[in-house]
C-alpha cells in the first residue's frame, strides 16, 4: 500500500548527489530514508537555536 506521507524533491548539483548516493550505501539507507533523517536532524537544531516552530493550526489538523 503506497504511504500517505508528503513527498519532498529536491534538485542537487550531480557532485552532491553522487556523494549523497555514497552516504546511503555505507549507511544501509536508501535515500529516501537518509534525507528524512537529515532534514529531521535539522530542524532539531533549527530549533535548539532559534525555539520551536509553531505550526499554523491548519498543519496541526492534518497530523490528526
Amino acid at each position: 500500500m503506497p504511504s500517505k506521507k508528503p513527498i519532498v524533491q529536491t534538485v542537487v548539483d550531480n557532485e552532491i548527489y553522487t556523494k549523497f548516493k555514497a552516504l546511503c550505501k555505507r549507511d544501509e539507507r536508501s535515500e529516501s530514508k537518509l534525507a528524512a533523517l537529515i532534514i529531521k536532524k535539522y530542524i532539531e537544531e533549527y530549533e535548539k537555536i532559534h525555539g520551536e516552530i509553531i505550526l499554523p493550526e491548519e498543519d496541526q489538523e492534518e497530523k490528526q
